[in-house]
Parts: structure tokens; sequence; C-alpha cells
């Protein structure tokens, strides 16, 4: 299964604008460029909910998961054909704040309050630091997290330097689809607290003295579909096929038996998937060709298209989407709680056959979540 939850806190960090909040800015930025006094960055923070995954863990209802950041982007500019971003799990708490992104020159616009580049907590407008209030971010061993230093401002955050993902791009979209398993799972280890992620550029592209232009994101506040997600990925297939009879030819039809127009986001039904021969053989029979039922070959997956933008919002994934198999022929479970609500989906199937041969059927099954 693919379960996805939703950004509860994102917000960039500048280092030119040290003390500027954008906690509820549309968008996230990842920033490095040249200006007259040097070189400046951004960093993003971004925090998930993990109380509901952390449980479900524990109990045994999911194993061995695999978790995968998405940002979309909306704007790229002046960027190198080849760059690496990393993503660390938080070492400190921080505030998520009321602000929004300005030009350094609209000082009387600047809202303060809450995390920034020098502050994780700002809790007055003054752009003076008050010690009794103010909470800056405080450095850390290097054997456990790190906070860095540019152009003599102290800040950009602290993290735990030991676990991260990585993903490299070379010549394509800018959207991030990050593997973050090792720092998703260190946040969810005992007695760890969960202050969320820090993105930045990987290696000496995020500490050299070289402009790399920028990389902007949709943020929770978007009012579009491109909310930031985290992916938890698992494998909840059982195949037992016994009875039945595998669908061997890409002359086949794939139908859902019982899907329904609408779901409540609480529930998780049992898609019912079965298949057939399109052109079954003549026989002497009381019983129509028609109603005999196939198994789809166990290297079937599903995969959940948004019907307006016909993207995937859930992929095929060998180890999140596999179809499982009973006496009854293929199914999976759907988790309708990871979807937007009020939006129209669409299933696909992708079919590996015995030859090897890759077979994909969008016969157009849709689903609202309300």
């Amino acid at each position: 299964m693919i379960k996805s939850t939703y950004a509860s806190n994102d917000t960039s960090i500048f280092e030119k604008s040290s003390s500027m909040n954008t906690g509820v800015d549309s968008l996230l930025e990842l920033t490095k460029a040249s200006s007259s006094v040097g070189i400046f960055t951004s960093r993003v923070l971004i925090k998930f909910p993990l109380e509901e995954i952390s449980a479900s863990c524990a109990a045994g209802k999911i194993t061995n998961p695999s978790f995968f950041l998405n940002l979309y982007q909306t704007e790229v500019s002046e960027t190198p054909q080849d760059y690496s971003l990393i993503a660390f799990p938080v070492s400190q708490s921080w505030i998520n704040g009321t602000g929004r992104a300005v030009e350094p020159t609209q000082v009387s616009k600047v809202t303060r309050t809450g995390a920034s580049w020098q502050y994780r907590n700002k809790q007055n407008e003054s752009i003076k630091y008050v010690a009794s209030r103010d909470t800056q971010w405080t450095s850390r061993s290097l054997a456990v997290g790190s906070d860095m230093i540019y152009s003599n401002i102290t800040g950009g955050g602290t993290w735990y330097s030991n676990y991260y993902g990585t993903q490299s791009f070379s010549n394509e979209s800018a959207d991030i689809r990050m593997n973050v398993t090792a720092p998703i799972r260190y946040l969810l280890s005992e007695s760890r607290a969960n202050d969320g992620l820090i993105i930045m550029r990987s290696g000496s592209q995020e500490t050299d003295t070289n402009s790399y232009g920028t990389l902007k994101f949709f943020s929770r506040e978007t009012n579009t579909v491109y909310q930031p997600r985290l992916e938890v990925v698992y494998d909840d297939s059982s195949f037992n096929s016994t009875g039945l009879t595998e669908l061997t030819t890409d002359e086949g039809v794939v139908f859902v038996k019982n899907l329904k127009h609408e779901y409540s986001n609480k529930e998780t039904p049992k898609i019912r998937v079965l298949g057939r021969t399109r052109y079954p053989v003549k026989t002497f029979s009381t019983q129509s060709n028609f109603k005999s039922i196939n198994f789809l070959p166990t290297s079937s997956y599903y995969g959940i298209k948004d019907a307006i933008t016909d993207e995937f919002v859930v992929p095929y994934s060998s180890k999140g989407t596999k179809l499982s198999c009973d006496s009854n022929g293929n199914y999976f479970n759907l988790d309708m709680n990871s979807f937007m609500r009020e939006r129209y989906y669409k299933l696909c199937f992708q079919v590996t056959q015995s030859d090897q041969s890759v077979v994909v059927y969008d016969e157009n099954f849709y689903f609202k979540v309300k």
C-alpha cells in the first residue's frame, strides 16, 4: 500500500533576510545566489504528522516501510543541469509562524515571529534579539547535528547529519520524489521528537561560493492540488491463486467489480480486480465463456491518477501497489484518507506477462473522495 500524509508545517528560511518568517507563504524556496555583498542561500523546513504511522508500525499494521518526500515545482531559474538535494531530520523544535516572503528592501512588511534563518522561534516583531523571548538555533556536536555559518550570519537550522535522504537531478523536472526512509525512521525511533526535515543542496553545492539559482515549490498553503506529501510505502499484498486460471494473453480485459462512484475519506475498501480473455474460445457449454474469471499475474500493480491533471498520485510500485489474490480473484486495499477531498481519481493497472512484456490497462475506472 501507499499511504500519503500532508505537511502540517512548512517554511523557507533565508540567510539574506535572517529574521524573516515565511510560514504561510504559498511557495517554498531553495535559493543560492550572489549579491553585492556575497553568496546567500535559503533552506526549507517541513514537518509531517507521524503519530498515526508510528502507531500502525507499533501494532504491526505497517511493516518495513519506505518513505518518499514529494514536492512539486512551480518555478526554476538559473539552475545548473546537474544538481543534488539532501534532507536531514531537524534536531530542534521550531515554530511555523504566519509570515510571507517579501523583498529585503520591504523591511516594514517583514514578519519576524516564528522560524527564520536566525531563530527557531522568535516571539516578537522587533528586529532586536530578546533573550527572554526569542530562541535562536544553537550549535550541536558535528557527530549529532550541525548548524552552518554563511557570510558571518549564524543560523540556518540544526540537524542530525548521520541520517539523510538525497535526490540527484540531471536535465529533468525539478519535482522532488526523494527517498527519505533513513531520516523518517530516525524520527520514528523511540523517544525521538518529530521536528521535521530540513532540505538544502547537497555537499559542495551548499558550502562553496558558487551560485546555483532558485528552485520554488508549492507549499501546504497552495490553492492547488500540489501540496507537499509524504508517501508511506509498504507491501501489504498476499497471493494465493489456488483453483484459478491465470490471464496469459495481452488480448485480455481487466475490470473492477465493486468500484463505487464515491468514497468517504474514512473508508479503506477492498477493491476487486478481475480479468478475462477478450475473445474466449467457443465451446459447447451451458455457461457463457465471458463469465470465466482469470487472475492477473503476480507482477501486476495498480496506479492512481488525478482525473483532471492525468498525473499519478499513486505510482506503480513493486513494493507498494502489488495486487493481492485469493480464491475470488485479485484485489487491493485502498486508504481513501490519503487523497485530497472532493476530487476525482482514476484507477490504472500495469501487468508484466510471462514473456516480460508489459501491458497497461487504463479503462476509465473513476471514483471520487468525499
